[in-house]
């Protein structure tokens, strides 16, 4: 039994929704200002991923169904096309990639940025959690690239100008016209590719390029309108005792069948998956996904990486939520 305590331990046991308790827990318990100013960014990312991976290993393998609560819709207050729709003049940022471990760092930009914060929650990302069937399942637009945003017609006919940010220190002039604004920044989700995703320091790196990042989108978003800060996904980190523990016999059916990744789309007509206790199969979505905390062994250089996702984790799947608004 991992260690957690006994409360926690009825928590996530007990009958009814637990994503409410475990949104709670996240945000004013593991990813705490308290922490993130006291503690260095490598100590404060492994103590909260010990705490989540023992809370996680109880969930599958004794409350499985939250996992099916990370496979709901978001409520419309929790949508990010209806923001873009119903709060205007506003704007939205996506950082792809950005996780909640991010949303101390996110709250003190804000704050030195002259922001308001107004609201400081969670969503969920789209399932599989990854940037494509996000923008098809949230923006409500189909499977492309957030490359093409800026060119989407059928955006601008609904008066949502989009900007797409290929690196951190791009930046674009915005329609202050526009009743909506659409910023999406490719960082951090680009910098996991990067021969430094296999240490734990990279999540150092990724908050000294967040302020450069924060600088080029919100900071140039013009005055008067709320901001929404979020995310298309989160990520799981695979530090040393931070997985499932799985012998190479269990993981290697999921390691073959996935080809190393953390979800697989059912082609059409393809025969689903041999049954396995960590593989969750979402026929409505034509996609079997990693439940939990279980690293598969993929080959070549993904195979180092500590920071993945794509998979149906806490931290794959909730995303942060965070408004804020100009002060007077």
């Amino acid at each position: 039994m991992p260690s957690i305590s006994d409360t926690q331990v009825k928590r996530l046991i007990s009958p009814g929704p637990r994503l409410p308790w475990l949104s709670t827990w996240l945000l004013n318990e593991v990813w705490t200002y308290e922490r993130y100013t006291s503690l260095g960014p490598v100590q404060y990312l492994e103590r909260g991923e010990r705490e989540i991976s023992g809370v996680e290993e109880v969930l599958a393998g004794a409350a499985q169904r939250t996992y099916d609560e990370l496979l709901a819709d978001p409520p419309p207050s929790r949508d990010i096309r209806t923001f873009l729709d119903e709060k205007r003049p506003c704007a939205a940022v996506v950082f792809d990639g950005l996780s909640l471990r991010e949303v101390q760092a996110i709250r003190a930009l804000a704050e030195r940025s002259h922001f308001a914060i107004r609201e400081v929650d969670l969503s969920l990302a789209a399932a599989p959690s990854d940037t494509v069937n996000f923008l098809d399942q949230r923006l409500r637009i189909g499977k492309i690239a957030p490359s093409q945003l800026p060119g989407r017609r059928d955006l601008r006919e609904k008066g949502i100008a989009a900007y797409y940010y290929s690196h951190a220190t791009q930046r674009h002039r915005l329609d202050e016209g526009a009743p909506s604004l659409l910023l999406w920044s490719s960082f951090p989700d680009q910098t996991y590719g990067d021969s430094g995703a296999r240490f734990a320091q990279h999540f150092e790196q990724i908050h000294t390029l967040l302020e450069s990042a924060w600088m080029n989108t919100v900071q140039q978003i013009p005055k008067g309108r709320t901001v929404l800060v979020t995310s298309d996904h989160g990520y799981v980190y695979f530090g040393a005792g931070l997985s499932f523990a799985r012998s190479n016999p269990e993981i290697r059916p999921l390691s073959a069948w996935l080809g190393g990744e953390r979800f697989r789309a059912l082609g059409p007509g393809e025969d689903l998956p041999p049954a396995h206790p960590d593989l969750a199969i979402i026929p409505h979505r034509n996609v079997a996904m990693i439940r939990g905390r279980v690293q598969t062994h993929p080959r070549g250089p993904a195979a180092n990486k500590l920071y993945k996702h794509g998979g149906l984790s806490l931290m794959e799947m909730l995303v942060p939520w965070i408004v804020l608004e100009p002060k007077p």
